[in-house]
């Protein structure tokens, strides 16, 4: 077994989550609990997967543009338009929570954690590079996209491994 594979098994073994995991399902309001849009059933399967995407590859393209000269601006607009379509990552993400078993809420617990560390650093990003603060903001863009991987691969876990939002047909 891979060390990282011991890692994510910590995690969905780890009971000390289970208190935050906890309160956090408690506190998700009726209305996103029971959406069924934002949990993607018109579409057949869970929405959130399909959502992240944009903020994903909004970011991730972010980074591609920080490394040409020149082109601050557009890596702040395409930060800009992630962080606008994170609302909608967020909502479906939180949609799927509550279904969840104890092993992959923990998981999700800290799939959360990272994310939204994630997109806390890309909003100071995004505010430095208001200000004039190009260097920082791509350095502070860096740890974001750091923290959005580990997120991301907490949710591929989740999702591959743990078979979180699978409904398999009986065979």
């Amino acid at each position: 077994m891979s060390r990282l594979t011991r890692v994510l098994r910590k995690i969905e073994q780890s009971k000390g989550l289970d208190r935050a995991a906890g309160a956090l399902a408690e506190a998700i309001p009726s209305a996103i609990r029971s959406s069924r849009l934002l949990r993607g059933e018109p579409l057949g399967h869970p929405a959130h997967p399909v959502v992240v995407m944009l903020p994903i590859g909004l970011f991730s393209a972010s980074a591609l543009l920080d490394l040409i000269p020149g082109e601050g601006k557009a890596a702040q607009a395409m930060i800009g338009v992630g962080l606008a379509a994170a609302p909608a990552a967020i909502a479906t993400g939180l949609a799927e929570y509550t279904t969840l078993d104890e092993r992959q809420r923990r998981t999700a617990f800290v799939h959360l954690v990272a994310n939204a560390a994630a997109n806390v650093l890309y909003l100071t990003s995004f505010r430095l590079r208001v200000h004039g603060f190009g260097l920082v903001a791509r350095a502070v863009s860096t740890v974001g996209l750091a923290a959005l991987g580990a997120g991301g691969l907490l949710g591929g876990h989740l999702a591959y491994t743990q078979a979180a939002g699978v409904e398999r047909e009986p065979a």
